[in-house]
């Protein structure tokens, strides 16, 4: 059977194809694109998908280590009110760190760790390897200024109180981090192996041989035996440039964690204000003070309250007002003298005639 409407079958049929009917219903069709437009098409979505897959690759990666996580926290992070250029000790001391770290890197590659060679490298190094003086200054003057930031960094902790509740363990690692940084300064001294940096070296051992109970042990092992000898160089220069630096990344690494995690204290001198909404309240657990300065409260019998002082004077005005109660029943005070019982009055005697007077009969 035919279809009653043919001619617009047709027409859709064609217009499914990619024709377009026009204002009279007949189909015009497009033309075709050139070779040139199509080429610039195809460069078009291969820019766009190039993109694309450079997206996919870093969320990929972001998504695998929490990378933008991680920077928000360390940079979009909230700082307390008052702070100032005190709190960039630590930050100064880390940079000062990475710098020790490349131009460690860097005084490695031209360094020979021997007895017979250790000074003439250095030597070569600072007048021969284009701005070997340099670096090694760099080097030098960054270990004196780091020590001295380490320092400034840990008295400005103490002093604004950084090291008290929830942060003591950020403090036992910053003086582990302060201990270390000492020993980087020892044992780097040693590797140019001139005759200033070989005595100097030898009296530093000897103090330290001269401690308590380990004092003997860790001089024999800086020593690397019971005398100073090449062997000792070994051992100073791989204390230097491996276990002692990665010892101090991994505790940078774990302060900065901490300090993240716990936030940064605010300075003494700015009391910290309550958020919005907060009510303050007073209420003591019972027998445990909120902060070391606070006093447990004591109720008047000598039991520790559970609420706060307002409750405890409460309290005592309850047990004020019990023992005064019954004394308002009682009525008002009488004394002594008006408790007593009145005596009856005596009946009055007849009074005797007087003698002059007669008496009738």
């Amino acid at each position: 059977m035919k279809s009653p409407f043919p001619s617009r079958t047709k027409k859709a049929d064609q217009a499914g194809n990619g024709a377009a009917p026009d204002e009279n219903g007949a189909v015009v069709e497009e033309p075709k694109p050139s070779r040139k437009e199509k080429l610039s098409g195809h460069k078009d979505l291969a820019v766009h998908h190039g993109g694309e897959a450079g997206k996919d690759v870093a969320g990929w990666v972001d998504s695998r280590t929490n990378a933008t996580g991680i920077f928000t926290a360390m940079m979009s992070r909230h700082v307390p009110k008052g702070t100032n250029w005190f709190y960039t000790l630590g930050s100064a001391t880390m940079f000062i760190f990475a710098m020790q770290a490349i131009t460690g890197v860097i005084l490695s590659m031209y360094y020979t760790p021997s007895a017979t060679q250790a000074y003439a490298s250095i030597t070569h190094l600072t007048n021969d390897v284009f701005l070997g003086e340099f670096v090694r200054g760099l080097h030098k003057w960054g270990a004196s200024l780091m020590i001295i930031l380490i320092f400034l960094h840990m008295a400005r902790t103490f002093f604004f109180g950084a090291y008290k509740y929830p942060r003591e363990l950020n403090w036992v690692i910053g003086v582990v981090l302060l201990i270390l940084t000492m020993v980087m300064g020892l044992t780097g001294y040693l590797l140019p192996f001139d005759q200033r940096s070989f005595w100097a070296t030898i009296v530093a051992n000897n103090i330290t041989a001269s401690g308590p109970v380990v004092g003997p042990y860790l001089a024999d092992f800086l020593r690397a035996g019971p005398d100073f000898s090449a062997t000792t160089l070994s051992r100073f220069y791989a204390l230097h440039m491996l276990v002692v630096p990665g010892l101090i990344g991994g505790l940078i690494g774990a302060h900065l964690f901490l300090v993240v995690k716990l936030g940064t204290t605010a300075p003494p001198w700015v009391r910290a204000a309550r958020p919005k909404g907060a009510q303050r309240s007073e209420a003591v657990v019972a027998g445990v003070a909120v902060a070391d300065s606070d006093e447990v409260s004591v109720s008047s019998n000598g039991v520790v309250a559970n609420g706060s002082v307002e409750a405890v004077a409460e309290e005592a005005d309850q047990a004020k007002s019990k023992t005064e109660a019954p004394e308002a029943a009682a009525g008002p005070e009488v004394t002594e003298a008006e408790s007593a019982p009145e005596e009856p009055e005596a009946p009055e005697e007849p009074e005797a005639p007087a003698d002059d007077e007669e008496t009738t009969s």
